[in-house]
């Protein structure tokens, strides 16, 4: 750890280190295996560094529940600017991330904010606040009972590959046969 007198302050430098940090520990582990020690420990903070930005543990996991929901948000815009056909197109994109096999990038994030729900249910709002508001926000293009039974059976497949630790190859071919089928 660098000596806090020495080191330059920075301190959005160091807020998003800790998230990041945050980030990849509830990924992996769920909220249980966030502490506030092991992430000072991750982001070479003290846990007094680590209180300076978040009050709390609970204040730190919303924050970083936050931050998930914002660059999800990104990544679903980018994902649906590519896409060239408007019917479906926000359903793929949650059925695309839903299915996400990459263990880096957007595939940490989709597992962060997962193992958040799972395992605390407090978090549970947020993520519903925003999905009913892309929901909404995509209500023209992505409000057909079709398309809801295929983000379901997407959530559906993503529990089933969690708790029975399943191939990842078989999360890919049902991603691509979900995908395939919001165009019918």
């Amino acid at each position: 750890m660098d000596n806090a007198h020495q080191r330059k302050k920075a301190p959005e430098l160091i807020r998003q280190k800790i998230i990041e940090h945050t980030i990849q520990l509830a990924s992996e582990k769920g909220v249980a295996g966030v502490s506030i020690q092991a992430v000072a420990d991750l982001a070479g903070v003290t846990k007094g560094g680590v209180f300076h930005h978040f009050p709390s543990k609970q204040k730190l996991l919303e924050a970083m529940v936050q931050d998930v929901l914002f660059r999800l948000d990104v990544a679903v815009d980018d994902y649906m600017q590519q896409d060239d056909q408007s019917h479906g197109c926000f359903t793929r994109a949650y059925i695309y991330f839903t299915l996400q096999t990459e263990l880096s990038g957007i595939g940490t994030l989709w597992s962060a904010i997962s193992m958040i729900m799972l395992t605390d249910h407090a978090f549970n709002t947020l993520w519903f606040d925003w999905l009913n508001a892309r929901l909404l926000k995509h209500q023209q293009t992505d409000s057909g009972l079709e398309l809801k039974l295929l983000r379901y059976t997407a959530d559906g497949v993503w529990l089933n590959v969690f708790v029975n630790a399943e191939n990842m190859n078989e999360m890919r071919i049902m991603q691509k046969e979900l995908i395939q089928r919001t165009y019918l």
